[in-house]
Parts: structure tokens; C-alpha cells; sequence
């Protein structure tokens, strides 16, 4: 990680799914207090796939959502993604956060799954089936865990967040990867958790330098897509495929995400037929976007998912 950012003082004890302690209340966590946690990481743990985890079933039972009809509806679109997330390999120690993410907070591991889902289309577009893609859909599918922690009282609100509101859910990318850093290690699980809200320098934590990205851009848009087809407290209705892209493709041309990415979003809801330098931005906005939206701030978009 040869980059900087700002950090957060952890307000209680950081405990892992298992019971363990990952840090104390009072700890600054940044990027020094990350690089010394992965340092201490155990090495040889048993990686289990996710086809040997109860987490299997409800992971395929999310292919049947409507909104992932167009991505991942049809053979063989499905086959593929199926076989990448199915060989999604962690430790026990990590599977038990994914597992309490679904049983606390069934609307984020919704988030969760949805966006390994499309991340793994998107991956499997942009590089086939080259070597460690399981890897980068496992640290799709685990980028949000540390709301679990960082947002857990407010996952309900309808109202837009008060500052302090909005502070605590920002400490949650810090959270994630300092819980996965403790049993992972340098991974990119790890960066995609720290990383996937930075929306180039505009969002947080505070990225000082260039991040390894990793395949960061096609996470980070495929989390925000599937935050934005979902239903959320805040909003009166979720944003329709279409409308999710017209939101993407406006916030592209803003900065905030990669423009590349989207496009590739765009081919892959097409069927991801001829090739994807074709593919352009809409620039008409024709898909339903909700009217009334507490996102985020009063008067501040900065917060997504």
C-alpha cells in the first residue's frame, strides 16, 4: 500500500465475527496500524470454497432477482458466474463475517452478494478466466463488512444523516479492511474494502497518491449499481437497471468513477456482444431515478450504498 490516507480513532473494541479482538477502543487506525495487522496475519490457514459453506443456497437463490435479469438471467451468462463464485475460497475466520452479515443485517449481505454477482460478470467479460479471478470476486463479495460494525444503527434510517451520522459510516471502510487484513492479510479483499468509496479522491477516506487499483473500478461500480437497483430505507423506491445507469454514467462524467467501467456495465446488460470500445455513454436519461432520495448528507451525495 504505497499510498496515504486519513484515518479514524475507533470509538469501541473491534470485534471479529469469532469473538476475536482485531483492535481496541482508542486505536488509530490507518495505514500503519493496516500494514502492522497484515504483518501479523496467519499464514496456511484452510481456505474453504463458498460451494461448501451454507452460504451457497442463498447466494444462488439471488440469481432469480429481478433486476440481475438482464446480467446474469440467461444461459450461459449464468453458468459462468456461477462457477467463478462457487470457487470464492476463505478461511473459516471470514466466512463467519459473511455469516453474521447475513444474519444481522440482511439488506447489506443482499448488497454483498449482488455486488459479487455483478462484479464476477464484469471480471469475467474483461479477463475470461484468467488466473486468481476467484480472488477478486471474493473481495467483491466482502468489500462492505465493515458496516456491519461502522453503520449497524443507522441501516434503517429514512432521513438524511446528521454529520455525526455521516462520520460514523465513513469509518467503515477502515473497519473492513483492518477485520479482513487481520486474518487475509495484504490481499485485495483487503483494498477493495479500504478503497471502494475513494471515487477518485472524492469520496473517503482521503487517498493521498495512486492506490493499487486491482480491479477497484469494476468493484466500485458494480457496488454502487447494485446499491442503486436495490431498496434502500432512505429512498421511497429503488432506481430501475436503466435509471442506475443513467445515474452512473452522470456521475462517470463528473470524476467519480471510472468511465471505462460503466461502459463495460453497459455491454455486459447488452449481452456483451461485439466489442466494448463501441459502447458509449447515453446521453439521453431515460430510465427511472426515485424522486425523493435521503442519500447521503442534507445537500452533500457524497455517500453511497
Amino acid at each position: 500500500m504505497e499510498f496515504s490516507l486519513s484515518g479514524t480513532v475507533l470509538s469501541k473494541d473491534l470485534i471479529a465475527a469469532d469473538g476475536r479482538l482485531v483492535a481496541g477502543r482508542g486505536e488509530i487506525v490507518d495505514l500503519e496500524c493496516l500494514r502492522h495487522v497484515y504483518s501479523l496475519a496467519p499464514r496456511g490457514l484452510r481456505e474453504r470454497p463458498l460451494f461448501e459453506t451454507a452460504l451457497a443456497e442463498p447466494v444462488l437463490e439471488a440469481f432469480e432477482a429481478e433486476p440481475l435479469k438482464n446480467l446474469v438471467g440467461e444461459d450461459p451468462r449464468r453458468s459462468q458466474v456461477t462457477e467463478v463464485l462457487a470457487e470464492v475460497r476463505f478461511p473459516q475466520q471470514i466466512w463467519d463475517e459473511v455469516e453474521a452479515l447475513r444474519r444481522e443485517d440482511p439488506v447489506r449481505f443482499q448488497h454483498a452478494v449482488w455486488t459479487a454477482i455483478v462484479s464476477a460478470r464484469l471480471f469475467h467479460l474483461a479477463l475470461g478466466t484468467a488466473p486468481g479471478l476467484s480472488r477478486l470476486i471474493g473481495g467483491a463479495l466482502t468489500h462492505d463488512l465493515g458496516m456491519r460494525v461502522a453503520g449497524s444503527r443507522l441501516r434503517y434510517k429514512r432521513d438524511h444523516l446528521s454529520r455525526a451520522e455521516a462520520i460514523a459510516i465513513e469509518d467503515h471502510p477502515l473497519v473492513g479492511a483492518l477485520l479482513l487484513a487481520s486474518v487475509l492479510g495484504d490481499a485485495p479483499a483487503v483494498h477493495f474494502a479500504l478503497l471502494h468509496h475513494t471515487r477518485a479522491g472524492q469520496g473517503y477516506p482521503r487517498v493521498k497518491g495512486t492506490p493499487p487499483l486491482r480491479g477497484l473500478d469494476l468493484v466500485t461500480v458494480a457496488s454502487a449499481f447494485s446499491a442503486l437497483i436495490a431498496p434502500r430505507a432512505f429512498r421511497e423506491s429503488a432506481y430501475t437497471p436503466r435509471g442506475a445507469i443513467d445515474q452512473l454514467s452522470e456521475d462517470a462524467a463528473a470524476g467519480h468513477f471510472d468511465a471505462r467501467a460503466v461502459k463495460l456495465l453497459i455491454h455486459c446488460m447488452r449481452g456483451g456482444k461485439g466489442p466494448v470500445g463501441s459502447v458509449q455513454l447515453p446521453k439521453q436519461m431515460t430510465g427511472f431515478r426515485p424522486p425523493e432520495n435521503h442519500h447521503g448528507v442534507q445537500l452533500d451525495a457524497r455517500l453511497t450504498a
